[in-house]
């Protein structure tokens, strides 16, 4: 093909995409009351950065190198399931954790795609494998969807859950608009502080608050709701956060639910942080947010795995946990990072 057939070509799908983009970014996603953080077409939580805000960031960004490809050693298969009052995390990548519990596997934002994009070869790539290969998970009984966002809305994993696990999906209200309802009749959309308790079982999920955003274009964000995720076992409850940045709603949390025997936090892609304050929380945030809460037990998630605007180093997020613990005098053992891969059964 020529070079300038090779252009042409590019040039409509680059068209193409953008069209498409513009009218999914109109068209609404939920329809619902207006509430205290609804307004009728748009989800919002406090304040939040404007577009003029990325372009500055964009404009100012300072990228640090990152490895093109680390090779983790393998780890052993997870079990097919623990028993009543047992909990066990794998982490996997990304915000990808396998939580096992009173004999249930619950998987969050599940990523296995080579990108994080809205097509196969568009979209930030990542720079090591999953560290458990899907052909090695368990039977997964519930998926948790925290928000829209690619890299932790990845279709392409989903539809392959669905097909090989047919779990129950629990997603914000308007996701299930993105993912299509014609995939699974198995998804339920929450608002936040809403809970779906599994049939025949005892746990219940409990949709809470975050401050994030949502949207899978620059253009229409915010139509969907993002959120975290509290799960209540037999012995203890499980907070899984999402993406986040620190703030009140934590207390909100901590008011509702007590005994966490678990909270999985995100501490990667925080700077720079002028910009990233009002999105993901860092080391920092992410040890203050185990001290409120009164964590039994701590891990991180969200952390060196795609090269998302990569203005930390791939591995800054462990220097900056260490300080952090040693400055509110907790030892490491309180918050673990995880090797990709690999489980522990939580104490």
């Amino acid at each position: 093909m020529s070079v300038l057939k090779n252009k042409v070509l590019i040039g409509v799908i680059v068209v193409f995409i953008g069209v498409v983009g513009i009218s999914m970014s109109i068209r609404p996603l939920y329809r619902g009351p207006i509430s205290d953080h609804f307004d009728g077409s748009r989800f919002y939580y406090k304040e939040t950065n404007t577009i003029l805000d990325m372009v500055k960031w964009l404009r100012e960004m300072e990228t640090v190198p990152w490895p093109d490809w680390i090779e983790d050693p393998p780890q052993p298969k997870p079990e097919e399931s623990v028993g009543k009052g047992e909990l066990k995390i794998t982490f996997i990548n990304h915000a990808t954790v396998l939580i096992q519990m009173d004999s249930i596997n619950i998987l969050t934002d599940p990523i296995w795609s080579e990108r994080a994009g809205p097509i196969s070869w568009l979209g930030t790539k990542r720079v090591r494998a999953p560290g458990i290969a899907f052909e090695e998970l368990p039977k997964i009984d519930v998926v948790l969807i925290s928000h829209d966002h690619y890299d932790h809305l990845d279709l392409r994993t989903l539809n392959k859950l669905i097909e090989e696990h047919d779990p129950q999906i629990l997603v914000g209200l308007g996701v299930k608009s993105v993912i299509g309802s014609r995939r699974s009749s198995n998804i339920t959309e929450l608002d936040w502080w809403q809970d779906y308790s599994l049939p025949a079982n005892e746990m219940k999920f409990t949709f809470v608050p975050a401050r994030h955003s949502s949207g899978r274009f620059i253009l229409g964000g915010n139509r969907t709701l993002w959120g975290g995720f509290v799960i209540e076992g037999s012995e203890g409850n499980v907070y899984f956060a999402g993406d986040t940045a620190y703030d009140e709603f934590l207390h909100l949390i901590k008011e509702r639910f007590e005994d966490f025997r678990l909270t999985i936090l995100p501490i990667g892609s925080y700077e720079k942080r002028w910009y990233m304050m009002n999105q993901h929380m860092n080391p920092d945030d992410a040890v203050k947010a185990h001290l409120l809460l009164e964590s039994n037990q701590s891990a991180g998630m969200h952390f060196a795995t795609f090269i998302e605007h990569p203005e930390q180093t791939i591995d800054a997020h462990e220097k900056d946990l260490a300080e952090a613990l040693k400055k509110y005098n907790l030892t490491e053992e309180k918050f673990w990072i995880l090797s990709f891969g690999e489980g522990r059964y939580v104490p």
